[in-house]
C-alpha cells in the first residue's frame, strides 16, 4: 500500500523518534543505522523537512531531528508528506474516470477501506509505532535495538 519511499521515510522517522529530542543526527548516520540508501533518504528527508515534520541544520553538529515530539506527529502526516494523498483519493484500478457518479466495480468498497486506513494512520503517532516496533520486532530491526 505504501511506496518504498514512504516505508523508508517511516523507518527513518521512527529512528529519529528514539533520539534525544534536541540532538541532530546526520542523514548519513540515519541511512547507515536504518540500512537505507543515502541518496534516496536525502530526497525523502527533503520532503519531510519541507512538510515541517523534520528540521535540519547544516555544518558541524548538524543533521536532522523531529520538529516536534514523536507523540505529536501522526503517521498520516508522514505518509502525506512523502506519497501525497493519491493513496487515499485515487481509484484502486487507477482508472482516470472513476468517481462516485461513474464508479469502477471496487469504488464504494475501496472508499470505505481507504477511510478506515486513513483514520487509523491519523490516530497513530510516531511514538506509538516506534514503541510497537521496538516491542515486537526488536530482533528483526537492528536500528531499534
Amino acid at each position: 500500500m505504501l511506496s518504498n519511499a514512504c516505508a523508508y521515510g517511516l523507518r527513518a522517522v521512527m529512528h529519529l523518534a528514539r533520539q534525544p529530542s534536541n540532538e541532530f543526527i546526520s542523514i548519513d548516520m540515519v541511512a547507515e543505522e536504518v540500512q537505507l540508501p543515502r541518496a534516496f533518504l536525502r530526497k525523502i528527508m527533503h520532503k519531510l523537512v519541507h512538510a515541517g515534520i523534520v528540521e535540519s541544520a547544516r555544518g558541524a553538529g548538524g543533521g536532522v531531528r523531529l520538529a516536534q515530539k514523536a507523540s505529536a506527529i501522526a503517521v498520516f502526516e508522514v505518509v502525506l508528506a512523502i506519497d501525497g494523498d493519491k493513496r487515499f483519493t485515487g481509484c484502486m484500478l487507477h482508472l482516470e474516470k472513476c468517481n462516485p457518479d461513474a464508479p469502477c466495480p471496487f469504488h464504494h468498497e475501496w472508499a470505505k477501506q481507504r477511510s478506515m486506513i486513513q483514520d487509523e494512520l491519523q490516530r497513530l503517532s510516531l511514538q506509538e509505532v516506534a514503541e510497537t516496533m521496538r516491542k515486537f520486532y526488536l530482533d528483526d530491526v537492528p536500528f531499534l535495538s
